[in-house]
This record gives C-alpha cells, sequence and structure tokens, in this order.
C-alpha cells in the first residue's frame, strides 16, 4: 500500500541535515518531539480530525524494512493517514509495525481515524529512538498528492522510529503547504 509517492523518500539522519536549509516555519515541526496530534490540537482552533486512507498488511518500502531490520519481504501492518485541520489535509502520516510489534501492541492495529499519536503517547515507555529527515520533490509524489501542492516544488517528511517495549515501529510524517497557509 503506498497512496503518497512515486519514488520513496531518501532518509537522512536529523543531526546530518544543515536546519539552515530548512524553512524555519518547517523546522519547529520536524523536530517537534512531543505529540503531533496535540500539537496540532493546540496551534489551531479549527477542528482537527483524521482520515483512514488505508490500513492492511503489506510489504513495507524497501528503506522502511531496513531501517526496521527486516526483510523487504516481511509484512508489515502499514497504516496511512491524512491529519486534518478544518477538513483541510496539513499532514499526511505512514506508520509501519513489524508483525511481531502489532502481536504485542494490539491497541496500534484497530485505530480507525483515531489518531495514533493518541495511543503511542500514552505509554509511559515510548522512546524516538532515531530521527531522520527528507526533502521530496514534487515529481517523487503521486498525482493525489501533487493536487494539494499548490504551486510548491518539495515538501518535508520526518521518519521517527519509536519504541515501547522490545518493539520499534516507524511514524512517517509529511507537512503539507497547507499547514502553514492555515
Amino acid at each position: 500500500m503506498n497512496n503518497f509517492f512515486i519514488k520513496e523518500p531518501s532518509w537522512r539522519d536529523a543531526n546530518r541535515w544543515f536546519l539552515g536549509q530548512v524553512p524555519q516555519n518547517t523546522v519547529d515541526w520536524l523536530l517537534e518531539s512531543n505529540s503531533l496530534t496535540q500539537r496540532l490540537r493546540t496551534t489551531f482552533s479549527a477542528p482537527f480530525s483524521v482520515s483512514l486512507m488505508g490500513q492492511t498488511w503489506a510489504r513495507p518500502l524497501l528503506n522502511d524494512a531496513l531501517c526496521l531490520g527486516q526483510s523487504p519481504d516481511h509484512y508489515a501492518l502499514v497504516r496511512e493517514v491524512l491529519l486534518n485541520i478544518d477538513n483541510k489535509a496539513v499532514v499526511f502520516a505512514r506508520s509501519t509495525l513489524p508483525r511481531s510489534v502489532a502481536r504485542q501492541l494490539q491497541k496500534l492495529t484497530g485505530l480507525g481515524s483515531r489518531p495514533l499519536g493518541e495511543v503511542i503517547f500514552a505509554y509511559p515507555d515510548l522512546q524516538r529512538v532515531r530521527l531522520e529527515f527528507a526533502k521530496i520533490p514534487l515529481r517523487d509524489l503521486s498525482p493525489l498528492v501533487q493536487q494539494k501542492m499548490a504551486g510548491h516544488r518539495y515538501i518535508w517528511g520526518r521518519r521517527n522510529s519509536y519504541q515501547i517495549k522490545d518493539g520499534v515501529f516507524l511514524v512517517n510524517e509529511f507537512f503539507l503547504p497547507t499547514l502553514f497557509n492555515e
């Protein structure tokens, strides 16, 4: 399942980016260490919602499989959502849970339109073990996303590797131009 990319992002560790290369209004969102859901809710007065684009057992993106240390042939639970402010998509999010993590953390497997951030940040032992950034050019995005770009040539994304208990999973978040127009 991949509703967002034609070509998957090239991720680099957050410490390897010179943040002067990143627009200032984007840096704060990329570096957010708490729940992105909570930040969206407190930043904007308009209603927040989640649109589930899909959730299924699928092969993860190659780069995500490598990040998780698993074979690209091993299926994972992949979930794609849009985070909306006033019914306008501002963030595209994609989570990848290896099968063993999904079995261990059942609360993360049937969220529907409930935000993942609400659930994972309630775990007292949640740790972000890695943070990476990517600058994704328009040509690498699906036609669905290109329609939302409104003249922008690229978007920024972050890949969070989170750990709860012994389970590591990924949450990728991509900041759409509408976030900065709200």
